[in-house]
C-alpha cells in the first residue's frame, strides 16, 4: 500500500470517526451572493429528524443573524439588477408546503424579509401543500415571490425533450395565470442530479431568467447568467455556527 493511499484511508477514517472534522471552518471565506435553500418550516420529529425541515424558532434565529451580521436579503428583481448591496443573500424555499404559509410567512412579516418559494404546480391545493388563496395572500404582501419547480416534481434529465418542455412551459403558464405576473425563476427538482446540458437550454427557451440548483457554493455578484445559481443548504439540527459556515463558505460540511 502506497503512502498516498494510506493517507487517503486515514483521512476517510478520521472523517467517519469524528464527523465534526467535516465542517468547513478551515476553508477560506468567499464573498458573493448566497442563495439559501430551505424546504419545510416546522417542528422536527425527534424520532426521525429530517434535514429538509427547520424549526420555526431556528429559522427566526437565522433571520436575526442575517440582520445582526450585515446581510442584505434581496428579491429576484434585485438579483436581476445586480445593484451594489452589502453581503447579498436570498431565502429560497422549495416545493410550496403549507407550513411555509403557517410558519414561514409570519416570520417574514415580523422581520420584513423577502423570500422566493418554488411551487410544484400540480401539487398546489393538495394535502400538505399551500392553496392558491394562501399563495396570493403571500404574493400581495410584497414579501414573497414565486418561481416554478415543474408541474410534477420530476427528474427532468430522465424525460424526452417534449416532456421536459411541457413541465417547464405548463408550470410557468399555470403560475402566471393564477398570480397575474411574470414568473422568471425556475428551480430544478433533485438539484444537481436533475438537469444536464440538454435540459438547461430548455429552461431559458421556456422564458425563465434564473435557474437555481442544489449545487453548493457562493455565486458572483452581480450574478452570472451563464451559470446555474448555486445554493447553500442550512439543514435541520444544525447550529448557528453551521449557518455562519453556510453563509461564508457556501456549505457547512464537506
Amino acid at each position: 500500500m502506497t503512502a498516498a493511499v494510506l493517507a487517503v484511508l486515514c483521512a476517510a477514517a478520521l472523517l467517519i470517526l469524528f464527523p465534526a472534522l467535516r465542517k468547513t471552518w478551515y476553508l477560506p471565506k468567499r464573498k458573493g451572493f448566497i442563495a439559501l435553500m430551505y424546504h419545510h418550516v416546522a417542528e422536527q420529529n425527534p424520532a426521525s429528524p429530517d434535514p429538509f425541515t427547520i424549526a420555526p424558532a431556528m429559522l427566526e434565529k437565522h433571520l436575526v443573524f442575517l440582520k445582526e451580521n450585515g446581510y442584505t436579503p434581496v428579491s429576484l428583481k434585485e438579483l436581476q439588477e445586480g445593484s451594489p448591496v452589502q453581503k447579498p443573500v436570498m431565502l429560497t424555499f422549495d416545493d410550496g408546503y403549507e407550513d411555509n404559509y403557517k410558519n414561514l410567512f409570519p416570520l417574514l412579516k415580523k422581520h420584513n424579509v423577502p423570500a422566493v418559494i418554488f411551487l410544484v404546480a400540480d401539487k398546489i391545493g393538495t394535502p400538505e401543500y399551500m392553496t392558491w388563496d394562501q399563495i396570493r395572500e403571500m404574493k400581495n404582501s410584497g414579501l414573497v415571490q414565486f418561481g416554478s419547480h415543474t408541474c410534477s416534481h420530476c427528474r427532468l434529465r430522465n424525460l424526452p425533450d417534449e416532456e421536459i418542455a411541457r413541465e417547464l412551459v405548463r408550470s410557468k403558464q399555470i403560475l402566471e395565470e393564477q398570480l397575474g405576473e411574470p414568473v422568471t425563476a425556475f428551480c430544478y427538482p433533485f438539484g444537481s442530479g436533475g438537469f444536464d446540458k440538454r435540459v438547461r437550454p430548455q429552461v431559458f427557451k421556456a422564458g425563465y431568467l434564473f435557474d437555481f440548483s442544489t449545487k453548493k457554493g457562493v455565486n458572483p455578484w452581480p450574478w452570472n447568467p451563464a451559470k446555474t445559481l448555486l445554493r447553500a443548504f442550512p439543514r435541520g439540527g444544525e447550529t448557528l455556527f453551521d449557518y455562519h459556515l453556510q453563509l461564508t463558505r457556501g456549505q457547512s460540511k464537506l
